[in-house]
């Protein structure tokens, strides 16, 4: 394993050699997504839960990301990018691919910039995604099992109409607008002792990793996955970029094949603790957040207690924050954890 530089400039500074698509965002760029989302992003509230405290023998807050219109938190990063883009790539229009967040998100922001917007939605999405995505003024088109699936057609219709394509995690604006996340926790409690993210392609934790190191270096960055999705604990474990051939998971949200380039290199330089749960795991976290907090979230966003869960002797007496990233999930999915857990 590398030894990285301490210090957050010196970690993500180019490194001789190193060949990157993209540049590294620093705080500047997450603080200039702030002020670029903020006519259409409000802050989600940080909710301290003494229930969930007391079950996991920590202070427990809640980073709530869906109670907002799109019910999750890729709104942020949608908007930035779009808000980045020129008078005549906004005429063209934009293309996006997503499982179901990043869907609503860029559909959302298309529709309140006035852009015209192309979402390729996967066959394994939510069917409430595409239907919302449409009432936004979207074109919908429904192809690819996973994220990668569609997100290859998708970039073939760009290139064929013209469409700029804006990616779900690996882009140094959707990383910015998603370290948005991060500012609003450290104005909202700026002591934490972890913050705890779900992890699929990487823009949420790797943004709020930049504002971690800017504003509180001691504060712990977790990154959580399902144990049939690992992508990025694979690859940090390997050091290098790994490819899953089938990943699947209740949490459909962290479902990815490949995390991209640019979240690959600054999380092996940032270095998250990564924590793997099961499906058993998240299902229970869901019905824990619906039976305690009254919170209808979906898989990905109940990984982040899944893994304060398994975890707890790490987290004894800590403030810990779980990013809960979003509500986008099907009825039929809650209804079977309510059958599985509720007697």
């Amino acid at each position: 394993m590398k030894m990285w530089p301490a210090t957050l400039q010196e970690r993500l500074k180019p490194v001789k050699g190193a060949r990157l698509l993209f540049q590294i965002p620093e705080l500047k760029d997450i603080l200039k997504a702030q002020r670029n989302i903020s006519p259409w992003v409000r802050e989600t509230p940080l909710e301290h839960h003494r229930g969930l405290s007391a079950l996991l023998g920590a202070e427990v807050y809640l980073k709530m990301e869906m109670m907002r219109e799109t019910r999750a938190f890729k709104i942020r990063g949608a908007c930035h990018f779009i808000a980045e883009l020129g008078q005549e790539k906004r005429q063209r229009g934009v293309i996006a691919a997503s499982g179901g967040s990043h869907a609503l998100g860029v559909a959302y922001a298309a529709s309140v910039m006035k852009v015209p917007a192309t979402i390729v939605v996967t066959l394994r999405a939510p069917k409430h995604i595409a239907e919302s995505c449409r009432l936004y003024g979207a074109e919908v088109i429904v192809a690819g099992e996973v994220y990668d699936d569609a997100c290859r057609i998708a970039m073939e219709i760009a290139e064929e109409r013209g469409l700029t394509f804006i990616h779900s995690y690996d882009h140094p604006a959707i990383v910015a607008g998603q370290g948005t996340v991060g500012l609003e926790i450290f104005h909202q409690l700026p002591d934490p002792d972890v913050i705890i993210c779900p992890v699929g392609g990487g823009g949420l934790i790797n943004g709020v990793m930049i504002t971690a190191g800017a504003f509180r270096p001691e504060t712990e960055v977790w990154g959580v996955e399902p144990e049939g999705a690992p992508t990025m604990t694979e690859s940090l474990r390997a050091e290098k970029l790994v490819h899953l051939d089938n990943p699947r998971s209740v949490a459909d949200k962290l479902v990815t094949k490949e995390v991209g380039r640019l979240n690959f290199e600054i999380a092996r330089r940032l270095s998250p603790r990564m924590v793997t749960v099961s499906e058993e795991q998240i299902r229970h976290a869901m019905y824990l957040l619906l039976s305690q907090a009254n919170l209808w979230a979906e898989g990905a966003a109940a990984s982040a207690l899944a893994a304060a869960w398994k975890e707890r002797e790490s987290l004894r007496g800590k403030k810990a924050v779980l990013v809960l990233t979003g509500g986008n999930v099907d009825a039929a999915v809650i209804r079977q954890v309510l059958a599985e857990y509720h007697a």
